[in-house]
């Protein structure tokens, strides 16, 4: 489907036909691989030849994550400086894309100094970004201020800022931070099954709570959550740990809530 577009799009230049935005936007997608970037870096100077790219947002969106997919973040500032119009939807998706793609540190800076900076509240969305690229690289003072900015928004008790902060405290816990993972853990309001892993996590990472792990399993299925691999894994490291192996085993061999029995 790709090259098919790409085709049809070249096939248009050599007719004379001149491409509008909602052509750009297509063929900008069409580029979403590594073998298409010549084309895409083509089409992205077509673009700013032809003005759409200072006057159209969708074309600027297509052009941010070509770049930030395939070419890393180098002309992703490029393109951000020229867009038309930067709100929540820009921030947001770029710092979506930044994460998914490995590039953390420029999540966070994109919040801080340009959202930030440009007076703009952050809802839900770039704020449960910008805490898990703070997770990533362990910056825990950053999550901290953050923590703190969404208490004031209001947006704490949202099971998915939660759940970033829990992960973010979780990731920290070299730090001493499980403590305050576990105070969002308790004030959050409908725990899932990844705020769950992620205080498990965060309680077999930080190194001498293996008991408090094997516990907060119990809770959680005692709660009716079901865990997933990635808690039995963190589990299985708390046996381990704790020189378990009759408790890894029963652990081991659990493929469903049903099978546990205490």
């Amino acid at each position: 489907m790709g090259t098919e577009a790409i085709v049809t799009f070249l096939d248009m230049l050599e007719n004379g036909f001149c491409p509008n935005e909602y052509c750009f936007s297509v063929v900008i997608r069409a580029c979403l691989n590594a073998e298409n970037v010549p084309i895409g870096e083509m089409v992205f100077g077509f673009v700013i030849k032809s003005g759409y790219f200072e006057s159209d947002v969708c074309v600027g969106w297509a052009l941010i994550e070509m770049f930030v997919i395939v070419k890393g973040s180098g002309d992703v500032d490029l393109a951000y400086k020229k867009m038309p119009e930067k709100n929540a939807v820009t921030w947001t998706l770029m710092i979506t894309r930044f994460m998914q793609f490995g590039y953390p540190m420029e999540a966070v800076d994109l919040f801080f100094f340009n959202m930030v900076l440009s007076e703009y509240v952050p809802d839900l969305f770039p704020f449960g970004g910008v805490i898990s690229a703070c997770a990533e690289v362990e910056l825990l003072n950053l999550g901290q201020q953050l923590h703190s900015w969404v208490i004031r928004t209001g947006l704490a008790l949202d099971v998915c800022v939660g759940c970033c902060l829990v992960d973010m405290y979780a990731k920290c816990a070299a730090d001493g931070s499980v403590d305050d993972a576990r105070k969002v853990f308790d004030v959050m309001v409908g725990c899932n099954v990844m705020s769950w892993t992620d205080i498990i996590t965060g309680y077999v990472q930080s190194g001498g709570l293996d008991k408090e792990a094997v516990e907060l399993l119990r809770e959680m299925i005692k709660g009716h959550v079901s865990p997933n691999h990635f808690t039995f894994s963190s589990v299985l490291k708390a046996c381990v740990n704790l020189s378990d192996p009759c408790m890894g085993s029963k652990f081991a061999s659990l493929n469903c809530v049903s099978q546990f029995s205490y």
